[in-house]
């Protein structure tokens, strides 16, 4: 799907080309997953002489994938040694870039809360996780009063907001859809079953809604979150049902240090 603001700049897509020399190696799963969900939302950069593209090589590919028969294309003008540095600087700007970790994990928490949640982002709930981790983990290592301290911080689950609802917790559309294809196929039993289970490797958590979700519960419900590790209360408790083994490794190379 090409944006309707883009439509004016739309091209057959057999008369552009993958540059022969570009060198960068993308995620064009992603990038199809992207066009997927949020259309083509800026032109591809061509070298009108030779039909080269210098900037949306991955795109263009991933355009192909998904069967696509135009593409929108902004055309520049130049030789060929021009061609080649703006190919580079377009990578090379990428790779420079970095992130306001704080900032990008406040967006996420934003979109997370949404109705679509993380969808069409490239991001899902275990790397909105991951990163507000990494911020925790960053902080704390700046933080040299309590450089060398083994406590745990755990988040207290307290009521702020209504009780979602459990269909509010994960995201299972990815999940259902393989497990109709699944059963659309003709598969010995044991590989079909296999299958299932392996497609719910796709469920995505929204964990903020389980924090909300978790206080509102009674107790049953509450050990049987804890035990999941869908929240952590104990940090020993976490260790024991599997979720934290390597801090429990840590800690015991610590603790035979110091005998």
């Amino acid at each position: 799907m090409i944006r309707e603001e883009l439509s004016y700049l739309t091209v057959p897509i057999d008369v552009v080309l993958n540059h022969p020399r570009h060198v960068r190696q993308g995620d064009v799963g992603a990038i199809t997953e992207s066009l997927r969900d949020n259309g083509q939302y800026r032109p591809i950069v061509v070298q009108r002489s030779t039909g080269y593209v210098l900037a949306g090589n991955h795109t263009l590919k991933a355009a192909r994938a998904l069967g696509w028969k135009k593409i929108a294309v902004t055309y520049v003008e130049c030789d060929d040694d021009r061609a080649l540095r703006i190919l580079l600087a377009d990578n090379r700007t990428n790779d420079l870039a970095t992130y306001d970790d704080s900032g990008l994990a406040e967006l996420l928490k934003e979109l997370a809360d949404t109705e679509t949640g993380l969808a069409g982002t490239m991001y899902d709930g275990d790397a909105l996780d991951q990163l507000l981790s990494d911020i925790a983990e960053t902080d704390f290592a700046g933080d040299t009063e309590n450089a060398y301290t083994q406590k745990v911080a755990i988040p207290q689950y307290e009521i702020v907001g209504e009780e979602p609802a459990p269909t509010e917790l994960v995201d299972l559309a990815k999940t259902r859809e393989l497990h109709q294809a699944i059963e659309k196929s003709d598969l010995p039993l044991d590989v079909a079953e296999f299958l299932r289970l392996a497609a719910y490797r796709h469920a995505r958590f929204n964990y903020r809604k389980i924090a909300e979700f978790y206080p509102h519960q009674p107790k049953e419900i509450q050990e049987l979150m804890e035990q999941s590790v869908l929240v952590i209360i104990d940090a020993d408790d976490a260790i024991a049902h599997g979720y934290a083994t390597f801090q429990k490794t840590i800690d015991e190379l610590i603790e035979d240090d110091r005998a």
